[in-house]
């Protein structure tokens, strides 16, 4: 019977609450252009990230979520500094009956300091939100927001954030997404997006000539006049081998635990694996959540990173 609700929560999602925030993502570090147009540029070299995740594995209309981005600074690679940084991202995002696919573009100016840099980013696209509602079955028949599907409505969307960094930390202030984008049929408003803020921060703690230790941070806060998500915050301690090797742990506020493991294979390819453990009441009918990642640098300069990935830490 329990079960039985929990699938019937997720067919209804959209339903509930105004609408969707921006997805979570476990191995947050690896992709931090996903949630703050500040970072485009960060690490000094062109970076490609394809990131997949099955989260709640083994019931039926779990959210599931693909997304690959690239980031680098315009210019020659041979100027000392380059302040302005592009990029781009592609995102597929199913829940239940719910289809959610966004494409963005970015843009950063980065101001370097004496031993540190700013920089300031912005981020404009939009997504194409599906919905078969005709594909539920309603406890109230005839309800009339459910005999209508929604099909690829457009829905246009900016954000802004701010990525500050040094060789040992680094601190970010984002708004993925400024615009709460309504979902309308005949005239009845049937769910709303939810604006997210986000907060970041790292530091690199070296412990001796091999190992180096890695805390971090993302707490993300969203709500809107109709509709608040409780406050989450991802805290993670990764410890780092020869600038090769990660193996990290991640509490998240909304009760999971995660162990992630990422590699740097070559110069340029790294790969990376995390498990949720579910700590909430869902645990019992749920097995966990996966996530897999794989990045690619172009590296030019190949006598200034031998390991580009953890060479730049931040």
């Amino acid at each position: 019977m329990k079960k039985q609700i929990i699938y019937s929560i997720l067919a209804f999602m959209p339903l509930f609450a105004s609408a969707q925030s921006d997805p979570h993502v476990t191995m947050f570090m690896f992709n931090k252009l996903l949630y703050n147009p500040g970072y485009a540029g960060s690490r000094d070299m062109t970076s490609v990230n394809a990131q997949y995740r099955n989260q709640w594995a083994g019931i039926p209309g779990a959210p599931k979520t693909i997304s690959v981005t690239a980031d680098g600074p315009a210019g020659s690679y041979m100027l000392p500094f380059r302040h302005v940084a592009t990029g781009i991202s592609f995102m597929n995002e199913k829940v239940g009956i719910e289809n959610n696919t966004a494409i963005k573009g970015y843009y950063s100016y980065r101001i370097k300091l004496a031993k540190s840099i700013l920089s300031l980013g912005l981020s404009g696209g939009g997504s194409f939100y599906s919905a078969a509602y005709s594909n539920l079955t309603p406890f109230q028949q005839n309800d009339q927001n459910l005999t209508t599907d929604v099909r690829n409505a457009f829905l246009p969307n900016f954000g802004t954030g701010a990525y500050w960094c040094t060789e040992k930390y680094y601190l970010g202030l984002s708004v993925p997404s400024l615009l709460e984008n309504k979902y309308d049929k005949k005239g009845t408003q049937i769910a709303r997006q939810v604006r997210g803020y986000y907060f970041s921060a790292g530091y690199v703690y070296e412990l001796n000539s091999v190992i180096k230790l890695k805390p971090q941070i993302l707490a993300r806060i969203a709500r809107n006049s109709d509709y608040g998500l409780p406050f989450n915050c991802d805290i993670n301690l990764s410890a780092i081998a020869y600038d090769r090797l990660m193996i990290g742990a991640t509490y998240r506020t909304d009760k999971s635990f995660s162990a992630i493991a990422h590699i740097q294979v070559t110069q340029f390819i790294n790969i990376g694996y995390s498990y949720d453990y579910l700590l909430s009441d869902i645990a019992p009918y749920a097995r966990g959540a996966h996530e897999f990642v794989v990045g690619f640098d172009l590296v030019r300069d190949r006598l200034k990173y031998t390991t580009p990935r953890f060479s730049k830490s931040f």
